[in-house]
């Protein structure tokens, strides 16, 4: 069954260092394809050529934009002929739920054996409160490892907040690109994570340098 984009917007940003470059493009045009897979790369395409041309428009005497981060932050891939609230409850190695605001999704120091996908609302580690998961953003990364537990608390940001639980050896075998795609989404957060906590190190180092001096 074919695939539509609903109410997408993504999130740009130049890698550059240095460069100050993080704008949103709503994509306005339709998008569908016979995959869900096909729509998500279409619309990274158009969300990241959208943001070349502005970045270009005000950067093009300092540099051109090549590769830029882009993300989701809100929206949905649906199929065509399905707009009703998703669907909650269990099949195939996937598993819907619905929480309320502040509710708590994982639990740390339970087993991870899920990884986890936003498909309505919004979450967030309780651990940092900052970084938030929007629609389509992956998280549970624990249970990539084996036998490994859950790291952090991550609570719903909003009033129905909708997860998909997957068990990835199920996915691998009825959506190939779905299990790849999610993983490569809980990556690309656990780096940016990463990039958060550096930064945030940076300034504390440099606090306490200017306290110092």
């Amino acid at each position: 069954m074919p695939y539509k984009l609903v109410k997408a917007v993504y999130n740009v940003r130049c890698r550059q260092p240095h460069c100050p470059f993080n704008d949103q493009v709503r994509i306005e045009q339709e998008v569908a394809g016979v995959t869900e897979e096909d729509v998500r790369t279409e619309a990274l395409k158009i969300a990241r050529d959208q943001g070349i041309i502005k970045h270009d428009s005000i950067y093009w005497r300092r540099h051109s934009m090549e590769n830029p981060e882009v993300r989701m932050v809100s929206g949905q891939v649906r199929r065509i002929g399905q707009d009703a609230p998703v669907e909650v409850g269990s099949r195939g190695g996937v598993a819907v739920r619905r929480f309320h605001k502040g509710e708590v999704i994982l639990h740390k120091g339970d087993a991870a054996g899920t990884v986890c996908e936003v498909l309505e609302g919004s979450a967030y580690p309780r651990t940092n409160r900052g970084h938030h998961y929007a629609i389509g953003d992956c998280f549970g990364v624990a249970a990539l490892v084996p036998n490994h537990t859950r790291m952090s608390d991550v609570v719903a940001g909003v009033e129905n907040t909708v997860v998909a639980f997957y068990d990835l050896a199920d996915l691998r075998q009825s959506e190939p690109g779905r299990a790849t795609r999610i993983v490569s989404r809980i990556m690309e957060d656990t780096l940016q994570v990463v990039d958060e906590l550096g930064k945030a190190l940076d300034r504390m180092r440099k606090g306490k340098h200017r306290l110092a001096s």
